[in-house]
C-alpha cells in the first residue's frame, strides 16, 4: 500500500476563517505542496484565509511564489487573505524584499489578523 503523504499545512477553521498554520521551513521541498493544498481550499470554497507564518523561521523564493499564485487566486474568487508574520527576523525580511508585503494584508499576530479581515478570533 503506497504511503499517503502528509499535507504541509495545519488547517482549522474558526468562524468562518481557514487559519493555515505554515511549518518551521517552506522551500522548494514543499512549497508546492503548500500552494496545491490552498488552492484546494479555495477552489472547495473557503472563507477568508489567513495565512500563518508566526512559527516559520525560513522562507524561500519557492515559499514566495507559492503565497503570490494563491493570493491571485483568492483574488479571482474576491476572496480575503491575510499574512501573519512575525515583527521581527528573516522571513518578515524576506516578505518585505520581495513586496509581498505590499500585495497582501500583513499581520503581526493571528489576532491582528482576524481585525484586518473583519472577523473575530475565537479563543480556545
Amino acid at each position: 500500500m503506497p504511503a499517503i503523504p502528509q499535507l504541509p499545512l495545519s488547517i482549522t477553521e474558526t468562524s468562518g476563517v481557514s487559519v493555515c498554520a505554515f511549518p518551521a521551513e517552506v522551500d522548494v521541498t514543499n512549497a508546492g505542496a503548500i500552494r496545491d493544498q490552498l488552492l484546494r481550499l479555495l477552489d472547495d470554497g473557503a472563507g477568508p484565509l489567513i495565512l500563518d507564518l508566526s512559527a516559520t523561521r525560513f522562507c524561500d523564493c519557492a515559499g514566495v511564489g507559492a503565497i503570490m499564485r494563491v493570493r491571485r487566486r483568492a483574488a479571482e474568487r474576491r476572496m480575503r487573505l491575510c499574512v501573519v508574520l512575525p515583527s521581527g527576523g528573516a522571513v518578515r525580511r524576506i516578505a518585505v524584499m520581495t513586496g509581498l508585503t505590499r500585495r497582501l494584508p500583513s499581520a503581526g499576530s493571528l489576532s491582528a489578523a482576524h481585525r484586518a479581515l473583519g472577523t473575530r478570533a475565537v479563543l480556545g
